[in-house]
């Protein structure tokens, strides 16, 4: 298998498996684990947050689409128990699947040669993370496996249970 196509297969995985999970939490959307913990408003923007961030502004060294959310949903914020402070469930699910569109829609336009290229804006002190396109790249994969894992606490929590797929 080539690295381009897994890294396709894994945006498919990854998001075949975390979508259910986030769509049985769009009626609690402020849920969390634990008290003050990430609830699933916040990851769901968080993570259509940094697709922006990691693919645009890290990777490609575009502006992210998403910088106005950074006080609300970038790395540094933490999770506010007011969804009036949020972007609605509808509104971010729209701005994740534009963004994720976009990713795939670029990586269609890659081959293997061009993984190794240099990411254009790497974060600085985090150059080792973003050697070249295809670990930025799969950044956007990790993260998504971290923050499914709260997704399920959150399920788990809420007295249901797991969704395998």
């Amino acid at each position: 298998m080539r690295a381009i196509d897994l890294l396709r297969h894994n945006f498919a995985m990854t998001e075949s498996w975390t979508m259910p999970i986030l769509e049985d939490l769009q009626k609690t959307p402020l849920a969390a684990a634990t008290p003050g913990g990430n609830h699933a408003l916040w990851i769901f923007g968080h993570l259509t947050f940094c697709e922006g961030l990691i693919v645009r502004q890290f990777v490609l060294g575009e502006p992210n689409e998403f910088a106005n959310w950074m006080p609300i949903l970038g790395p540094e914020s933490r999770p506010e128990e007011d969804a009036d402070a949020y972007p609605s469930w509808e509104e971010v699910a729209t701005s994740f699947r534009q963004a994720r569109d976009r990713t795939l829609a670029w990586l269609e336009t890659q081959n293997d040669d061009d993984l190794d290229l240099p990411c254009k804006a790497p974060p600085k002190g985090m150059e080792a993370a973003f050697a070249n396109r295809g670990a930025g790249i799969s950044l956007v994969i990790t993260h998504w496996c971290n923050h499914r894992g709260q997704l399920c606490d959150i399920r788990k929590a809420l007295g249901r249970r797991p969704i395998f797929r």
